[in-house]
């Protein structure tokens, strides 16, 4: 059975979303160190991202999974995340009014630094015959741009290329649809290169999970997209990964390295550690990390399947190693909580935590849980503001709805804050 005690032991190189220029660059990144200095994270502190799009934003489920990643990732800085998805939206609206109402009503109160725009799939009416509907697409796409620019001076806007039409892992039901989504992406990322705007592809992402799925599982790679519109939570966490990783997010939690002959750290990046012992063979220590694993649940097999079609383990790495042991294989546990039991040469190769039940990963779940909270309030929301004109008193809900939110990000936030735990490595007998 596939699990993350094995993805731990085998070597790792992008398996999705990469073209063949990206796999001879994966190649060359393993023989020699990069020379480009790191991107910086493109999120600030106090920013306030709304993510505005067509049902697959108002499934909340990408959206809630990249907060997860950022306030795992970056708990010691601010940033909220809201959500403006509307099921049928195109680039003009649709049921719940025209682009100019949805952004006057679900943008603005907002107040948001950061827009993200992702839709495409209503706008091609599932159908390939008609070209005036790509017309539509770029003149309402561009129009929405405008708009957000002009009415939300100084926002910083990131484009997405539309989720993929299944045509990988399902029989096609409208043959040649994906290849649309491809097309209305192309548009997307040259929009994106004409006006200098950030663009993230979920097509390709999705499409190479779906890919890498297919010669694993096929029948597991069918549930990514089940009705091969809408992605299930695996589908949504591929793009989560895609969309932290456009705004170059950090890949790393932490990492820290001990050389258990002279009993010193030789590395610690994003943590600290203190109080480092030795016992006969055994060693332990105190480490507080400065940020914290994904939310994933691990003893899952849709997310070992998730960990084996993605590039999630390159993005979550929480690195342990211990060099010099003088014993053949050690138990690991932290906060008296057995880790495994790993041989000495695995020990010095390293060992990404990110992989296993840690109580890091544990205290990173209540992130995930307050952030599904929110995506639950904020459809509440909605709703109370598109349908409620003939409920009395229909603003002061809103104003308590947005009074819970805020406390809900607070205590988000409050629960991410970092602890320190104390690491023993024992030698097995």
């Amino acid at each position: 059975m596939r699990n993350a005690r094995s993805l731990a032991r085998r070597p790792f190189c992008l398996p999705v979303s990469i073209t063949i220029l990206g796999m001879a660059a994966c190649l060359m990144a393993s023989a020699a160190p990069a020379q480009t200095p790191t991107p910086a994270f493109a999120l600030h502190n106090g920013d306030r991202v709304v993510f505005y799009g067509d049902s697959i934003t108002a499934q909340r489920r990408y959206t809630r999974f990249v907060e997860d990643f950022i306030v795992s990732r970056y708990p010691h800085m601010r940033i909220e995340f809201y959500n403006a998805g509307v099921s049928g939206d195109t680039a003009e609206g649709g049921h719940a009014g025209d682009m100019e109402t949805r952004v006057r009503r679900d943008v603005l109160p907002l107040h948001p630094t950061v827009v993200t725009i992702m839709l495409g799939m209503n706008d091609g009416r599932y159908t390939t015959e008609f070209p005036e509907n790509f017309e539509d697409y770029k003149t309402g796409y561009r129009k929405l741009v405008d708009t957000l620019r002009s009415d939300l001076p100084g926002v910083r806007l990131l484009l997405i290329r539309p989720s993929p039409y299944d045509e990988i892992a399902h029989p096609p039901a409208i043959a040649g649809y994906n290849s649309v989504m491809v097309r209305y992406g192309d548009f997307v990322a040259k929009l994106g290169q004409e006006m200098n705007l950030p663009v993230v592809d979920f097509t390709a992402a999705v499409d190479d999970a779906l890919r890498a799925g297919m010669r694993i599982d096929p029948r597991m790679a069918g549930s990514l997209l089940p009705d091969r519109i809408h992605p299930s939570e695996t589908g949504h966490w591929i793009m989560a990964a895609a969309l932290a990783r456009g705004w170059n997010a950090s890949p790393d939690v932490s990492s820290v390295a001990i050389d258990a002959a002279t009993i010193n750290v030789t590395r610690q990046e994003n943590a600290t550690v203190s109080d480092l012992k030795e016992s006969g063979a055994d060693l332990s220590w105190t480490q507080l990390d400065q940020a914290l694993p994904l939310p994933l649940e691990l003893n899952d097999a849709m997310t070992q399947f998730l960990l084996e079609i993605s590039d999630i383990p390159l993005l979550d790495r929480q690195m342990m190693e211990a060099k010099n042991l003088s014993a053949a294989s050690y138990n690991l546990s932290i906060d008296g909580k057995e880790m495994g039991t790993f041989s000495r040469e695995q020990l010095a190769a390293g060992i990404n935590l990110a992989l296993y039940s840690t109580p890091m990963e544990q205290q990173a779940k209540s992130i995930d849980w307050t952030a599904d909270d929110r995506a639950k309030l904020s459809g509440t929301r909605f709703d109370l503001i598109t349908d409620g004109a003939a409920i009395p008193d229909e603003r002061d809900g809103v104003k308590a709805l947005d009074a819970l939110d805020t406390k809900m990000i607070d205590g988000e936030y409050h629960n991410a804050q970092p602890k320190p735990h104390t690491f023993e490595l024992k030698a097995e007998p």
